[in-house]
């Protein structure tokens, strides 16, 4: 039946238009985004699986960033490790030789002071990303409850069954990598004791003063900057400043005005014509000559060395005290009204910003405490005490003074804290101060008897003997193999080089094992890495297999459907074409 109010054909012709074009537009979907399943509604199963392992996938890239970010780390330590083994076996060997009876030791000392400066250097300057691993500043290395004691590297990026995710951490213990730590316990230092049973051997050591007896070396008071490279003096160029010598809570010091540095004083001591200072060592060695032209009592060098690891730079001037003034205790260089005529006030680093201070110390030393030991009623025990420069002091010790010092009745010393108690009332007037430690003995300069600082405060202890005095069992916490610092060592004055050969290959030894750890965790760290990576391919995979596209069937598939909607427009055509030729009838 022909209708001229309902085109049954023509609506017929458009459904079919309609359903081929809604498969058209998701064929055309899939083939410009490569996706099966590009939005939740496409199938919320496989979209959210999908979304969830891409977010994990981003989370694990990360994650090899930063296990990328642990190799550097571990790199560069490993790196300093491996260079300060070098240095070490360079080390041994000049104390080999300073074994031999003819060898000169004070200039093997020299070279042993340049390698430890090396050593330092060294540690101080492998740092990555404002860790380092070599040198620390931890109160006790080994407490395994202090998170400091630790560095930590990401290793992955997990996520469990229950859907609760974590990031895994590989740490690394600073007990394994530190060469030095302010508070001791690196591998470069003496070790933390643990505690044991002292025997009693067939020699009297009188609790270490006989094997150990303490001793200082000279830390004169000094002034140090960075040098910084800048403009020659001109003629007209001057820079004068004043110096302060040996100035203290004791004294004021001698203050020397008018140190000037001019081009003509540049010129003369560096053989040249222009003026130009440009390195460390020729700015120490103009002023070291200022100083002299002054009448200072002080000399200047490059290379800056604390105690404290500070500062260790063949690029630092160094100005110390000769500490050859009178009626003056201390020890320091202060320098002031620094005047330039170079622009800025411009000094080669030489202004109270950049200037550093190491000034008005104290010897001090440890003693291992060895053994405990008995005086009987008729023995005695007999020291020296000797500071710089001045006469030995010689002290005799009673059983009456150990029963007086530790309010006891037999005589006996077993523990570091009875050494340290007898030996601060029986040279209660030498100078010197005593505290125990756990193992050892620490000694320092009683001020208020001897103010004088710096190398005026050296001091040794010496001539240990005794009679009528026997060794006892002592429980002490005793280092069970290095006693000295690797910077303490010092060929010279008759040091027992055997004790300090046999200690330095001791921590040659925990530096190999040190750097052996850093090169494990280099090769874990490589293999989680490549184990990330091989992951993060594994889950991209498995997503595509979900979401992704068939661009074959795709293609196909658009193409039908191009045709399909060609040939549905073409019926709707012919459709709408029957309803025009009724309306003919009409005309």
């Amino acid at each position: 039946m022909t209708s001229i109010l309902t085109n049954i054909s023509s609506m017929s012709a458009l459904q079919s238009l309609r359903t081929v074009s809604g498969g058209l537009h998701r064929a055309q979907s899939e083939a410009s985004s490569g996706l099966r399943v590009a939005t939740a509604s496409d199938n919320v199963a496989y979209w959210s699986i999908s979304t969830t392992m891409r977010s994990d996938n981003r989370a694990i890239s990360a994650a090899n960033d930063a296990l990328g970010l642990g190799s550097a780390k571990t790199d560069t330590a490993y790196a300093g490790m491996d260079a300060v083994i070098g240095v070490l076996g360079e080390f041994k060997a000049k104390l080999v030789t300073a074994r031999e009876p003819a060898t000169d030791n004070a200039k093997i000392q020299h070279e042993l002071e340049q390698l430890k400066k090396q050593v330092v250097g060294i540690s101080q300057s492998a740092s990555f990303s404002g860790q380092n691993w070599l040198t620390t500043d931890l109160t006790d290395i080994k407490d395994d409850a202090d998170v400091n004691t630790r560095k930590s590297v990401v290793s992955s990026f997990v996520r469990q069954d229950d859907g609760k995710v974590s990031v895994n951490m590989i740490d690394v213990p600073m007990a394994q990598t530190s060469l030095f730590n302010t508070a001791g316990g690196g591998l470069l230092q003496k070790e933390i004791a643990d505690t044991v049973t002292l025997p009693v051997t067939g020699t009297l050591d009188l609790g270490g003063l006989v094997s150990g007896a303490p001793s200082t070396h000279a830390h004169k008071g000094h002034t140090y900057f960075e040098f910084v490279a800048g403009s020659a003096l001109s003629l007209a160029d001057s820079i004068t400043f004043d110096v302060t010598v040996d100035s203290s809570t004791y004294s004021g010091g001698q203050l020397y005005t008018g140190i000037s540095i001019d081009q003509a004083l540049v010129n003369t001591v560096l053989g040249r014509a222009d003026g130009s200072i440009t390195s460390a060592d020729e700015l120490a060695r103009v002023i070291d000559a200022a100083l002299d032209l002054a009448g200072v009592p002080a000399g200047s060098g490059a290379g800056g060395y604390d105690t404290n690891f500070g500062v260790v730079s063949m690029n630092m001037v160094d100005i110390g005290s000769d500490e050859t003034l009178s009626g003056h205790p201390g020890s320091s260089v202060v320098i002031s009204n620094l005047v330039s005529t170079l622009a800025g006030n411009f000094a080669y680093g030489m202004d109270p910003s950049n200037i550093y201070q190491h000034m008005n110390l104290y010897a001090s030393a440890g003693m291992a405490f060895t053994e405990g030991f008995q005086i009987d009623t008729t023995g005695s025990m007999s020291l020296d005490v000797t500071f710089a420069g001045q006469s030995a002091q010689s002290f005799t010790i009673t059983k009456a003074d150990v029963d007086a010092a530790l309010g006891t009745t037999d005589g006996i010393v077993d523990t570091p804290s009875d050494m340290a108690a007898l030996m601060n009332y029986a040279l209660a007037t030498s100078g010197l101060t005593f505290m125990a430690g756990a193992n050892s003995l620490y000694i320092g300069v009683n001020a208020a008897i001897h103010p004088e600082q710096g190398g005026k405060s050296d001091f040794v202890v010496s001539n240990a003997t005794s009679t009528g005095v026997t060794a006892v069992a002592a429980e002490v916490s005793l280092p069970i193999s290095v006693n000295f610092d690797f910077l303490d060592i010092d060929v010279t004055g008759g040091a027992d080089v055997d004790h300090y050969i046999g200690g330095l290959e001791i921590m040659i030894g925990k530096v190999v094992n040190g750097a052996a750890s850093l090169g494990s965790l280099q090769q874990r760290i490589g293999m989680q890495s490549d184990f990330a990576g091989k992951l993060m391919d594994s889950i991209e995979s498995g997503v595509g297999r979900l979401i992704d596209a068939d661009m074959e069937e795709a293609s196909s598939r658009l193409k039908a459907l191009q045709t399909q909607e060609q040939l549905a427009l073409q019926s709707l055509q012919i459709a709408n074409a029957g309803s025009e030729n009724i309306l003919g009838l009409f005309n």
